[in-house]
């Protein structure tokens, strides 16, 4: 079995952590933190807001580079997220599937992936957590050609995101979230003024 290296917050092989060097490695337990993946800052930002969809407790280290992307208003930093080793595999299973463009993560949807909703172009939405965001378009991955919702935060720093499209318009999981004000996802709003509160997704 892997030992655990607290430095990294990772698994290792042999006796030695082969990143940091430490030696004092140790059985890992089920709640001790370990790197689910390390991904660009944009695509980190979604996978957190798919381990929070999953109720998967996460934490987050910036890789050198991105206070420098930051201060030039672009996103190519990377980030690492960590999960309890007893969510693990669980996390990585996400990761690959959110990834791959799988409809796996749309439970509600399992069998049609796209539910039948028309999608506004260039009109706001409110995501069912309270946050405002106009869509700007969709495209299209290079490889799978699944559809993706790009869509703008109208609060915070009016940044750029993309979900697929079949997330993007699936019902709330009323389950999980059985507080939640509206049916779906997200939901256009008539006459918005473009104004949220700063709100997470």
């Amino acid at each position: 079995m892997p030992l655990y290296c607290e430095n990294c917050m990772k698994l290792v092989d042999g006796p030695i952590c082969p990143a940091c060097r430490n030696r004092r490695l140790r059985e890992v337990e089920p709640g001790d933190f370990c790197l689910a993946a390390e991904v660009p800052y944009m695509q980190a930002e979604m996978l957190k807001d798919v381990f929070k969809d999953n109720g998967i407790p996460f934490t987050e280290r910036s890789v050198l580079g991105a206070a420098i992307a930051v201060e030039l208003g672009v996103n190519f930093g990377r980030v690492k997220l960590f999960v309890p080793f007893n969510r693990l595999a669980e996390a990585k299973e996400l990761y690959e599937a959110f990834f791959s463009g799988s409809a796996v993560l749309i439970p509600d949807d399992a069998e049609n992936p796209i539910p039948d909703r028309e999608l506004l172009i260039g009109h706001v939405y409110r995501h069912f957590k309270g946050g405002l965001y106009r869509v700007e378009d969709v495209a299209k991955h290079s490889e799978t050609l699944e559809e993706y919702v790009v869509y703008r935060k109208l609060y915070g720093d009016h940044s750029l995101w993309i979900r697929p499209k079949g997330m993007f318009l699936s019902p709330v999981d009323s389950e999980k979230y059985p507080e939640a004000m509206q049916n779906y996802r997200f939901e256009p709003v008539e006459n918005a003024d473009e104004k949220s509160p700063e709100a997470s997704e």
